[in-house]
């Protein structure tokens, strides 16, 4: 068993359901320690779990494989995704009258925008408040007297089911804990987008095998955000129409499928794709009109994700919007050059991933106390309540070790440790009269209670 503290993450698209342990240094560079992954089958369509029961068994056999070598997993982070993803703006407003802005201000807004429940749909995450002083904008609002303040939040919202299932298939069927939720493609943006793009104004658009993700930054804030529930699965299913099996569709369109078909002779293959894809780039040019900043974007337009990969896409972007389009990977400095799987990093199908585990930072695999004597261990015997990790306290303290902490966790290989289960108490026998008479006529200079009888 390898010794060591690492994160664990875990994305479920609609193609393949992936995870991956990686170590991590304090500058936040990923290496990798082992990788798996396992097609979806129907279990999970357009990023949503689909069948509980079924997701739940890949994801078991998945982390079964990828802690073989591993300190046992504890917990891990999830991507959230899916088609009812969006982004839609709260706004608070407080009376503050002539006072400075201080903290305690601002967590009212925030406060009030928790409060907030919109019609069919969770709030996932608040982010990229944006505030107003007497109705100027201010970046740093703390210390500023003004009358009143207003916060204008970019809620990002999803199907109320969304966390459920997740819970569900993750912690209640495969007894896993969840580290945390990310939502997926602000996970993306973590790790494909530079400081520079945020900045100037950019449209991120993953192309997945279900759905197709736009998000929109403008001055490093998220403007926009938006699941476009069409994906290179569409692609492949027209093709199918030619009397063709799927799988023999996804390989056609992977071998020889091209966005762009600028050739005389145009295939039966070639216009069902072109067609297609045209339709993908015309929704995502009415999402981005609809963000309102379609001529503030002077970045232009990132792709990723596995769809992003057919032949002549980016020619075919950037003929139909006139915008600059470049194709993007994680970026390099994030992954250690000591991973074990360079061109699982170099492949922009796996973006979201990479995202994950470089938000996620607590420690995921299970820390087992060290072994000390035997009058140490009696007095740290698990309580008979279980633990609950993630408390504070006495409860759940493992959950509470830092993922760069320098002191390792020595492993004991003792089933009876490594299960939770309370350790049976030594006994010590009770020695009489007759017993010591025996025990010193057998040697007077051995001790009365052997050492060798403490287990």
């Amino acid at each position: 068993m390898v010794q060591g503290k690492y994160v664990a993450a875990l994305d479920l698209g609609t193609s393949k359901i992936i995870a991956i342990a990686a170590t991590k240094s304090k500058d936040g560079v990923i290496t990798i320690s082992k990788t798996e992954k396992i097609a979806s089958g129907t279990c999970i369509r357009r990023g949503f779990i689909y069948n509980i029961e079924e997701t739940s068994m890949k994801i078991s056999s998945l982390v079964k494989n990828l802690t073989r070598q591993l300190r046992p997993l504890q917990k891990i982070y999830v991507g959230i995704g899916g088609q009812s993803l969006r982004t839609e703006y709260y706004t608070a407003k407080k009376e503050i009258n002539g006072e400075a802005v201080d903290n305690e201000i601002i967590d009212s807004l925030y406060e009030e925008c928790r409060k907030y429940q919109p019609e069919m749909a969770e709030v996932l995450d608040i982010v990229s408040p944006e505030y107003f002083l007497d109705g100027r904008p201010e970046t740093n609002p703390i210390g500023v007297p003004c009358q009143v303040i207003e916060a204008k939040f970019q809620l990002i919202l999803g199907r109320p089911s969304l966390k459920l299932c997740l819970k569900k298939s993750i912690e209640e069927k495969s007894k896993i804990e969840i580290a945390g939720f990310f939502i997926s493609p602000l996970a993306t943006a973590a790790v494909v987008l530079s400081d520079r793009e945020k900045e100037l104004g950019c449209a991120l658009v993953e192309f997945g095998a279900g759905i197709t993700y736009l998000s929109v930054y403008k001055g490093n804030l998220l403007k926009y955000m938006i699941a476009i529930p069409l994906g290179g699965n569409v692609i492949t299913k027209d093709l199918c129409s030619l009397n063709i099996l799927e799988p023999d569709a996804e390989q056609l369109k992977i071998s020889k499928g091209n966005a762009l078909n600028e050739s005389e002779k145009e295939e039966p293959a070639d216009i069902i794709i072109e067609s297609r894809v045209n339709e993908i780039i015309a929704n995502i040019m009415k999402q981005i009109e609809i963000s309102g900043y379609g001529n503030e974007l002077p970045e232009g337009i990132i792709i990723t994700g596995g769809g992003a990969l057919l032949k002549n896409m980016t020619l075919a972007i950037k003929k139909k919007t006139n915008m600059p389009v470049k194709l993007a990977t994680a970026k390099e400095s994030l992954v250690s050059e000591k991973s074990i799987d360079r061109i699982l990093i170099e492949d922009p199908a796996n973006v979201t991933i990479f995202g994950l585990l470089y938000l996620a930072n607590d420690n995921c695999a299970k820390v087992i106390p060290r072994e000390t004597s035997f009058e140490s261990r009696t007095t740290s015997y698990p309580s008979k309540y279980p633990q609950t990790p993630g408390q504070g306290g006495e409860k759940g303290q493992e959950s509470q070790i830092s993922l760069f902490d320098e002191e390792e966790i020595d492993i004991v290989e003792k089933p009876t440790e490594t299960t939770g289960r309370r350790l049976e108490t030594p006994q010590k026998k009770k020695v009489g009269f007759f017993d010591r008479f025996k025990k010193g006529l057998e040697g007077a200079s051995k001790s009365l209670f052997d050492d060798d009888n403490i287990e």
